[in-house]
């Protein structure tokens, strides 16, 4: 599978606390979300919310030194009927989708998508996935074509419902 492979920085106390703030108020219009998906540990949902829009602030940080000029985090609040599985950031020719994940758990890195997201069942030439592992010192992303050969598994939590890529299976 053909990947780029990009370091990070670490980003701004600016950036973290925008991020917790956006995280905290945001929250509540993703709660029925993660109802259905059995996460009803809001102080989860809101880390999981920052570790995203933080990996998004990365990205954006690669793409602009690379000269891909990216557009805008999109730091909006969204009622529940506007959300979409859109790109989270644009640039002139690249839909970039932007998921993240903990490098320092118990499971092995990988990241979570809905099985019915259009990323997942019909991906455009335009589209490409930022994989991104959080880590305390290391933060790093791979950046891959959504409609190359990815291959989605299972969730090695199989009550889960979800499409899953595994950073074993990409390097």
């Amino acid at each position: 599978m053909n990947f780029v492979k990009f370091n990070f920085s670490d980003v701004t106390e600016y950036d973290k606390k925008l991020c917790l703030l956006f995280a905290k108020y945001c929250v509540r219009t993703n709660k029925a979300e993660y109802d259905t998906r059995g996460q009803d540990n809001e102080k989860k949902v809101i880390r999981d919310i920052y570790n995203g829009k933080l990996a998004e602030i990365m990205v954006h940080t690669v793409l602009q030194s690379n000269n891909m000029s990216p557009s805008s985090i999109d730091f909006m609040i969204y009622d529940k009927k506007y959300k979409s599985f859109d790109a989270d950031i644009v640039t002139q020719n690249k839909n970039i989708h932007v998921k993240s994940c903990m490098g320092d758990n118990k499971f092995p890195n990988s990241w979570l998508f809905q099985p019915y997201d259009r990323l997942v069942t019909n991906p455009t030439d335009h589209d490409v996935i930022f994989l991104v592992v959080l880590n305390k010192t290391n933060s790093y992303g791979y950046m891959i074509k959504a409609s190359s050969d990815i291959v989605y598994k299972k969730p090695l939590a199989s009550y889960l419902d979800k499409a899953v890529i595994y950073e074993e299976d990409i390097i």
